[in-house]
């Protein structure tokens, strides 16, 4: 490596947010929709590593609950594969998140 290349540190792991995540997500990612639910897949708007989540449009066990409030905003998490520095053993991503808002397609 060159005087002049950038050194590159690994983003470390964090529980945070912010607004433009979920811009960007928005802006950016994939969607591919299923039967019972949808996958979106994308860079991280945090650490821009690639990332893919799949929400599923209900759990099926008993005594479920018979309704979900604001079922069409859900919450994603970074699920990136890459090393981030202080990542709770286990855990994936670098502990972004954000929420996005689904909407059916006729």
């Amino acid at each position: 490596m060159g005087d002049d290349e950038p050194v590159v540190v690994a983003l470390p792991y964090a529980e945070v947010t912010d607004e433009a995540y979920s811009v960007r997500a928005a802006a950016d990612f994939t969607v591919r929709q299923f039967a019972f639910a949808v996958q979106l897949s994308g860079r991280c708007p945090r650490c821009d590593h690639p990332t893919t989540s799949t929400l599923v449009d209900a759990l099926y066990r008993r005594n479920a609950p018979a309704t979900v409030p604001d079922a069409d905003y859900r919450a994603v998490l970074c699920e990136c594969e890459a090393d981030h520095p202080a990542r709770p053993a286990g855990s994936r991503g670098c502990g972004a998140y954000w929420t996005v808002r689904l909407e059916a397609e006729a």
